[in-house]
């Protein structure tokens, strides 16, 4: 690993120094820091994590268990590239920037302060900048709009977190925007991540198949010094939950192995039984629904669904995301959608935006938008799973949602969600489709057979209908409440 700084920049160091900090008699003490930073970083760091960075290929992986340490040797990675690479970027992405910033921001701010870096932070742009004027920058990737801001910049390093976390954009993102980025410098991504229960998409085929050009590498809790007491505590920890060493979870979770688990997976579609081509044609009109997932940072998620109460079917008709929607942008999109659509219900979970913003909604924008029902959510899931199995919910090929069903799964105690992945279009179409009335459609009974006890009955009662209904027509009135007789 390099030594810090750069002999080569000595100048911009003393400047730099200089110019913060206006005593040029101290920085012979401050140099000598300086040099022997590369030696305190890799005395906190253990051999896996070191190798991972010190790894020369511009390509690799990590694929690791929980408390592995990871995030803490991505932290590293990016301190130690800013610091040997003057006016550079580095990048930090996790699936969201909220993730970014739970996961790596106070780990840099912990970082700098132990090594006194002189790093300085824009909180709001989550925008690191060093003494050498290099930035690291943390973002989220979810959505196209955050995708959109990746491009234009050259890298050094790029690093993924949470890799197995992203659906089918991130082949989009890594080939037509980091690789793209990274070939100014001959920079470096880095996908680092824990195994999902999909075992599918770009981060598994590159932890897994040689062939996709990734270095690879591999730990787990067990290899990580700071941990002692891990042995002992997953020992404890499987006696709790019934696990023996080749359960599913157990392998995914803290062997960081890929192991296929459709348990696991919280939506069970297929494409044989929940793909549709085109909504049937049929003599009654289908409704529409309209379910918000409402978000900020996370991103707010719209899902139109459609039935018809003669049909048993739920079509997901089209679905939408975007982060950073103030309320008024999140109207206009509702009116432009109902204009489309002709909604005949609304619903939107307020998330930690409060019910007034339901209200907002209601009487700023007059959008008659009603909060979602949360209760009980596990056993509508549940349900909506079994109308999944039976075929009655249908969507379209290339789906958005289908991104989010792909990789969500239950945590460990099969309680909620695990909450690495994403579920802002799942609970959207939860909403809409616990508005719906599919559920009401009742398969008609097969007529009588011709001159059967059945069908004289079945005559019999339509004859009476057709009475009663011409006498309601003439008298204005149900013939139950008319005193005449049906002679």
């Amino acid at each position: 690993m390099a030594k810090l700084p750069p002999k080569h920049n000595a100048r911009e160091i003393v400047q730099e120094y200089v110019k913060r900090f206006g005593d040029p008699g101290a920085l012979q003490q401050d140099l000598g820091v300086a040099e022997n930073r590369s030696y305190r970083w890799q005395e906190d760091l253990f051999a896996q994590q070191i190798a991972f960075i010190e790894d020369p290929s511009c390509f690799k992986t990590a694929l690791c268990s929980r408390r592995a340490g990871k995030t803490y040797a991505a932290c590293y990675y990016l301190i130690e590239t800013a610091s040997r690479n003057p006016d550079s970027i580095s990048a930090y992405i996790a699936l969201t920037r909220n993730s970014a910033k739970r996961l790596m921001w106070m780990e840099l701010k912990r970082a700098n302060r132990k090594y006194h870096i002189g790093m300085h932070f824009n909180n709001s742009e989550l925008i690191a900048t060093f003494p050498n004027q290099s930035q690291l920058v943390l973002t989220g990737a979810n959505d196209e709009a955050d995708i959109d801001k990746l491009r234009g910049s050259a890298y050094h390093l790029v690093i993924l977190d949470e890799a197995a976390s992203f659906g089918r954009h991130l082949e989009e993102l890594v080939e037509e925007v980091l690789e793209p980025a990274l070939i100014d410098h001959n920079g470096t991504l880095a996908m680092i991540g824990t195994p999902n229960a999909a075992c599918s998409g770009m981060f598994h085929r590159a932890s897994t198949d040689k062939a996709q050009g990734y270095s690879n590498h591999h730990w787990t809790i067990m290899e990580n010094p700071h941990i002692p007491h891990a042995a002992q505590w997953l020992e404890r920890r499987m006696k709790q939950k019934h696990w023996d060493k080749t359960h599913p979870v157990y392998m995914r979770e803290w062997l960081g192995k890929w192991i296929r688990s459709n348990d696991s997976l919280i939506y069970k579609y297929t494409q044989e039984k929940n793909f549709y081509v085109d909504i049937p044609h049929h003599e009654h009109d289908f409704h529409y629904i309209l379910g918000v997932d409402l978000g900020y940072e996370d991103a707010t998620a719209f899902v139109i669904g459609a039935y018809c109460p003669e049909l048993p079917d739920f079509y997901v008709v089209e679905c939408y995301k975007q982060s950073k929607l103030i309320p008024a942008q999140i109207a206009e999109k509702i009116k432009e959608l109902d204009s489309q659509y002709d909604f005949n219900i609304m619903v939107a979970d307020t998330g930690g935006l409060g019910k007034s913003i339901v209200e907002e909604f209601r009487y700023r924008y007059e959008l008659p938008i009603r909060a979602a029902e949360k209760r009980n959510k596990a056993s509508y899931i549940e349900l909506m799973n079994s109308d999944l199995h039976c075929g009655f919910i249908k969507v379209f090929e290339g789906c958005e949602i289908l991104d989010e069903w792909d990789l969500l799964q239950w945590d460990e105690d099969r309680k909620k969600e695990d909450s690495r992945f994403e579920n802002h279009l799942a609970d959207a179409c939860l909403y809409a489709w616990r508005e719906s009335k599919h559920y009401t459609y009742r398969e008609k009974a097969a007529e009588p057979r011709h001159g059967t006890p059945e069908y004289y009955a079945a005559l019999e009662n339509k004859i009476w209908d057709e009475k009663a209904d011409a006498i309601d027509k003439e008298d204005g009135q149900a013939w139950w409440e008319n005193e005449w007789t049906l002679n």
